[in-house]
């Protein structure tokens, strides 16, 4: 980059390029400094070199290159995003080799849908098994990844496009004031990888750490205390719930006798006001 934008200022007639450089002092103090690379990876680009001439002065004539994609990459919810989990692969060893092998954390990666309401998301699924499992290539191949993040938890605001892409393991109902968050068949998924640090081997039998479907914890979660109530030995939960029922049917029942005894008011004032109409009816027609 710095080779090609230098190239292309002298080119233009500047006198240096256009790209600020380090002072050597600057190289010294920043040199090594760095922690980790992180790094943003969704799809790939097939590129081909397209030269601009040197007078035009932009990011695309800079970097001299065109991109395409091949038209049997699977789709998403995003224009630029196809599945190409081959790429995932490359692009971690093309950091080790470039950058003397840091250490690196996967900061994003995920897939988008649109007008998605199934929670069966079948092609966030594929798409975390196979690039996961090409992240898992890159580290026998001693790649120094330490770190894998999906991206993301839940649906969210996408930038321009707003709410219409949805890459979230959890479904947002954006149209329920309180936004309730529903597990997609993705977010299971992914719990499960985490759990096992990885795919177990099937030819091993079954792996302690996976679960069956919507099973419960692995292990025995603690008793719950029980309470005597009404001559009855019940849980802390099913105590409450029968308290709440007893209550209501209290309440049902102050309410029906208030009813009642309102009926009864009402219709002995009528029994009462019934001859002293008559009489007044009487004397109107006299």
């Amino acid at each position: 980059m710095k080779t090609r934008i230098r190239d292309r200022s002298l080119a233009a007639g500047l006198s240096k390029s256009r790209l600020p450089e380090f002072t050597e002092s600057e190289k010294r103090r920043i040199n090594g400094t760095y922690d980790f690379f992180g790094f943003n990876h969704y799809t790939t680009v097939l590129a081909y070199n397209l030269d601009y001439a040197s007078w035009i002065s932009s990011f695309d004539a800079d970097r001299g290159v065109a991109s395409i994609t091949d038209r049997s990459w699977p789709d998403s919810g995003s224009f630029w995003l196809k599945v190409t989990p081959f790429g995932f692969r490359k692009i971690l060893n093309w950091i080790k080799e470039e950058y003397n092998n840091p250490l690196i954390y996967v900061t994003e990666n995920g897939v988008s849908q649109r007008g998605e309401t199934d929670l069966n998301d079948t092609l966030r699924i594929s798409y975390l098994r196979s690039y996961i499992n090409e992240a898992l290539k890159a580290v026998q191949d001693k790649v120094d990844l330490r770190g894998y993040t999906v991206w993301s938890v839940m649906d969210n605001f996408e930038w321009a496009t707003g709410f219409a892409e949805r890459f979230g393991l959890h479904f947002v109902n954006y149209t329920d004031p309180s936004l309730p968050r529903i597990p997609k068949a993705s977010a299971k998924l992914f719990a499960s990888i985490v759990r096992c640090n990885g795919f177990p081997n099937p030819a091993a039998g079954p792996h302690p750490c996976l679960q069956p479907e919507d099973a419960g914890p692995t292990v025995s979660p603690m008793q719950e205390e029980e309470v005597q109530f009404l001559g009855l030995t019940l849980g802390v939960t099913e105590a409450q719930t029968a308290l709440y029922v007893l209550f209501s049917l209290v309440i049902l029942g102050v309410c029906c006798v208030t009813f009642l005894s309102y009926k009864y008011c009402k219709r002995s004032k009528q029994g009462k006001t019934q001859p002293g109409q008559q009489e007044l009816n009487t004397l109107s027609a006299f």
